[in-house]
Order: C-alpha cells, then structure tokens, then sequence
C-alpha cells in the first residue's frame, strides 16, 4: 500500500494514515475474536483501499480487489487465502457484497470506526465546500455508523462520538446552505 501511495505521488485521501487506524481497529476486534485470521485480516487492512490508486471514478472495491490478487499472487499465497483476503477488500464498503468471513466483518466494522475516530467527515466537507454536495459527510456517517453494528460493542463504544459527528455535520450543513 505504501509502495502503491509513493508511486502515485500523492496521498489525497490522507490513506497511509487511514490504513495505520484501521489496523489499530483489526487489532481491538481480533482480540475479542481469536477465531479470525490474523495474516488475512492484516493483510485485508493494508491492501483494502489499493483501489483508490492511481485515483480514478472506478469503485475502489472493485479495482482493489484485482489489485490486491495481482499482489497476493507474487507473496505465493495459497489460492484459498488469496480468495479470502480479495473478499475482505472487496466487501469492506458493505455495498454490494457484504463481508460473509469474520475477518471481512472484522475490516468492514474497522475501516467504518477508523472514520468516526479520525478527520475523514471533516475532509469531505472540506472538499464540498462551495460545491451542491454530491458525496455528503453526513450520509457518509450514518454507512459508517450502520457498519461499525457488525459488532455490537463497537457502535455501543462509539455512539458518543457519532452523536456528536452527526450534530456538527448537521450545523455545517445548515450554515453552508445559508451562506
């Protein structure tokens, strides 16, 4: 992922951070499920926003899942592993293929809480700015906080924050439609 980011020469997405979160999230949830994959897991977190690489309007789940086989391929993974990690990346967006592994439900749940505990709501008003939102912050948030119930105790730990979030995007919102 890191290569991938120098490569493009930029990091508009702020992702090398974004991934060192959510891995902190992976390594809180693997405790309370020792059932999980450790190496699929970790590998899921760093190659789940490949796609994102070089920036383009394809689906990052989409582009990162090939992406992520081509690499696994090289690191001569089993095909059973390299098929479990590419699901992991494919359904982190809990779009249209939803995490069916523990360890896909563990990088959905990890990716969705790395936004509620870091700036990426204040990053897409950011962009917004100025603009007829097509990519709200707040629409963002409520994905995030629907996925982050994969695990109950997680949505349980960060409903504060999401309530909160939800109250500040709300008055953004509301005062960049009267100026």
């Amino acid at each position: 992922m890191i290569e991938t980011i120098s490569k493009s020469k930029a990091d508009p997405f702020g992702l090398a951070e974004h991934v060192a979160i959510v891995e902190r999230w992976a390594k809180y949830l693997l405790k309370s499920h020792p059932e999980a994959d450790e190496e699929v897991v970790l590998l899921g977190v760093w190659l789940h926003d490949i796609g994102h690489y070089p920036p383009d309007e394809n689906d990052h789940a989409v582009k990162g899942e090939k992406l992520a086989v081509g690499f696994l391929k090289k690191l001569k993974l089993s095909k059973e592993r390299i098929s479990k990690i590419a699901h992991c990346v494919r359904a982190h967006r809990c779009k249209d293929v939803l995490p069916e592994s523990i360890e896909a439900k563990i990088i959905a749940c990890a990716d969705s809480a790395s936004h509620l505990t870091d700036f990426a709501y204040i990053d897409i008003v950011m962009r917004n700015k100025g603009i007829k939102e097509k990519y709200s912050a707040l629409d963002k948030l409520e994905r995030d906080y629907r996925d982050v119930a994969i695990f109950p105790e997680v949505k349980q730990k960060l409903e504060k924050l999401y309530l909160s979030w939800k109250r500040l995007l709300e008055e953004f919102e509301k005062i960049n439609e009267e100026i």
